[in-house]
């Protein structure tokens, strides 16, 4: 039921940076040095990208020509890549940069990770909740889409938001910055 003119997912997934406990204390998050929470962040940013690329792949790739079916693996597939982000989260607040205010710019990275969990969130609950064999199902696989195309502009930039030489320096340093943020004016 799905139509072969589907919205990529590939173009503006791409783009985005381009994103629980078992009884078990939590770690308090530690400082580090600037060269490693660079190496932390940008990894969990290329990370991100590398599982949004993933994750576009297998929804082009579905071939479910049923809806609901098309509609539950749609769920699981997303489902997944919501767990991997709560994951690179995780990762990210564990550490902060060992500069001044260096705990408020990890929130910065956590709110943005919040961010895209929410937009992910909400646009797969409007679209399990959709009808799929409702004549209007096209329109909200075209919906879901269209709402995690627009992540990346819906979403804050917390890269833009540091002002710190230190951590400048070592994001424009890092190779794997390279794929995920330029820094100009350093």
């Amino acid at each position: 039921m799905r139509s072969t003119t589907r919205i990529g997912l590939v173009g503006a997934l791409s783009a985005l940076f381009v994103l629980g406990a078992s009884g078990a204390a939590i770690a308090a998050p530690r400082a580090v040095p600037t060269k490693k929470y660079a190496k932390t962040v940008c990894g969990a940013y290329t990370d991100l990208k590398k599982k949004v690329s993933a994750f576009t792949d297998k929804y082009n790739a579905d071939t479910s020509s049923d809806p609901a079916t098309f509609q539950t693996e749609v769920g699981t597939l997303t489902q997944g890549l919501l767990d991997d982000i709560t994951a690179l989260e995780a990762r990210i607040k564990k550490v902060y940069p060992d500069v001044d205010d260096g705990k408020k710019i990890t929130k910065l990275f956590v709110k943005n990770f919040d961010e895209i969990t929410a937009q992910i969130s909400s646009a797969l609950k409007k679209f399990k909740a959709a009808d799929p064999r409702g004549v209007s199902f096209q329109a909200d696989v075209s919906t879901f889409e269209v709402a995690v195309n627009l992540l990346d502009t819906k979403t804050s930039d917390p890269f833009s938001k540091i002002d710190d030489q230190d951590l400048l320096g070592a994001l424009d340093k890092e190779k794997s910055c390279s794929d995920v943020v330029t820094i100009y004016g350093r």
